[in-house]
């Protein structure tokens, strides 16, 4: 399960300080919702806050993904291509890692096409804007005889407004990603 804030969370190569890797900057104006920098995949959420289960896997090129039911939509498709040791993982944009932490193991001299599923997107944000309108109608009433205690989570982590499935599939080869020379 993933935080998401600010209608983003990451699919990060887990970052290796003795490689050379351009930072750059995502491309939000471009409306696209899935954005790929050296060693990140960003995947833009319909909602601006909330917890989204994700999972991460690898499918042969040869055999392929099994049919999706009909609420899965894919969001895209696009390349990627290890800068690191290919040790992928999901983070929130501010939370860190997924709860529990969801990791997938890349060969970092095979490059990739990641396609990005949704499920409950289509009206994401309208079921949400109806939760958070019911939730301050019920905050009322509980504030009058709140018992929980401390520590528990509240329904709102419960709720499933989006789901995520990000598929890895070998695409081709490159050369794998060293360690910059430098002097020690």
């Amino acid at each position: 399960m993933i935080s998401i804030d600010y209608r983003q969370f990451y699919v990060i190569e887990e970052p290796d300080s003795d490689f050379d890797v351009p930072r750059a900057d995502r491309d939000f104006a471009s409306g696209n919702p899935v954005l790929v920098t050296p060693g990140e995949i960003t995947i833009c959420s319909e909602v601006q806050w909330h917890y989204a289960p994700v999972t991460l896997c690898r499918a042969s090129a040869d055999v392929g993904l099994p049919p999706l039911a009909d609420q899965w939509a894919l969001l895209d498709s696009v390349e990627y291509r290890p800068v690191y040791h290919g040790g992928m993982r999901v983070l929130g944009c501010t939370t860190g890692p997924a709860t529990p932490e969801v990791r997938l193991e890349l060969s970092p001299g095979r490059t990739y096409t990641v396609h990005v599923y949704a499920k409950g997107r289509e009206d994401a944000h309208a079921r949400w804007e109806e939760y958070l309108a019911d939730d301050v109608s019920e905050d009322d009433k509980e504030a009058e005889d709140d018992d929980s205690e401390d520590g528990e989570f509240d329904d709102f982590h419960e709720q499933v407004f989006e789901e995520y499935l990000i598929v890895f599939v070998p695409l081709g080869y490159q050369e794998a990603p060293q360690p910059a020379d430098r002097p020690r």
